[in-house]
């Protein structure tokens, strides 16, 4: 694909696989949404990559770790972009296949001036299409992330995580319920946004999803809970643990959440405790929030130790 244009890594970097959902996301911001449905002028656009995995793998890049993305893209324009795209920020996509008459996934992503967002997405068939994951590209990961929308792909990725004893993640961002209790018994940290935990173990408590995650086979459950922080529970542990949000003014949340997966899966991968862990990954995701543009502009390494070594 030719020279990749991001941060290059050490070799002993610690090593992250993507899997999962690609998607060019047509971005437009604008400066409040409407009570009801209407024309609505936008100040700004943009044309960017997004979808679960790939946001997350340039996130992971760009804070030092070296990864590879595993999904599928169709073979158009779409597909094209995205390939490109995600190379050119130091990802490896080599696992990224390009489906022969199949189409990408493409959101429209609609930014408020309050950094909020709403997404409208036509997945694409590409997913779908894909041939099955081959598990030879995992080997040497020190961690294995997923997300729910290439089941076939996630469930392979990680059973081999299981058998080989590597260190798995899900991202539990909103899906269907039974393919976020499949994905949670299988990954070792089950890791949801608020309403993929609400769609996960709907009508309770946050506390009892947590722990219908544990019952489930997870080993920590974790929720980020946006501005309110995030909560967490270990297998064998009573205790609910929280941290609380930084105190940044949001300017724009697309991919935050990506952020923070990327971030706890590189703190985990280099020894972190729990805690640690969780909150380098929080710091990670409130500095991209301090910025418009994707994960494409989230932290580097360095900024995020600056901006750690300043917090009491």
């Amino acid at each position: 694909m030719g020279e990749i244009q991001g941060t290059q890594t050490p070799a002993h970097s610690p090593r992250i696989s993507t899997v999962g959902h690609a998607a060019l996301d047509h971005c437009f911001a604008i400066e409040q949404f409407p009570a009801q449905p209407t024309k609505t002028p936008a100040q700004a656009y943009r044309m960017v990559s997004g979808g679960m995995a790939a946001n997350a793998a340039i996130a992971a890049a760009r804070l030092g770790a070296r990864v590879g993305l595993f999904g599928a893209v169709g073979d158009d324009e779409a597909g094209q972009f995205l390939a490109r795209r995600v190379h050119s920020h130091g990802v490896d996509c080599q696992g990224l296949q390009r489906v022969p008459g199949a189409t990408s996934s493409i959101s429209a992503v609609v930014i408020d001036a309050n950094g909020e967002r709403q997404i409208f997405n036509c997945r694409g068939d590409a997913l779908r299409r894909a041939l099955p994951l081959d598990v030879s590209y995992l080997q040497g990961s020190d961690v294995v992330m997923v997300d729910p929308r290439w089941m076939a792909g996630a469930i392979v990725a990680l059973h081999w995580a299981r058998s080989a004893g590597v260190l798995s993640m899900l991202d539990g961002d909103l899906s269907p319920q039974e393919d976020l209790q499949t994905l949670s018994a299988l990954a070792d940290w089950s890791v949801f946004s608020e309403s993929g935990l609400a769609e996960f173990a709907p009508g309770v408590s946050v506390e009892a999803g947590l722990q219908q995650a544990l019952d489930a086979g997870t080993q920590v459950a974790v929720v980020t809970l946006g501005p309110r922080g995030v909560r967490w529970k270990r297998r064998g542990d009573d205790a609910v643990h929280s941290i609380a949000s930084f105190a940044v003014k949001a300017v724009d949340t697309n991919g935050a959440g990506d952020v923070f997966h990327a971030g706890l899966a590189l703190a985990l991968a280099q020894g972190q405790d729990d805690r640690a862990a969780i909150r380098f990954a929080a710091a990670a995701a409130a500095l991209k929030c301090q910025r418009t543009g994707g994960v494409v502009n989230g932290p580097d390494r360095a900024e995020l130790d600056q901006f750690l070594a300043l917090q009491s």
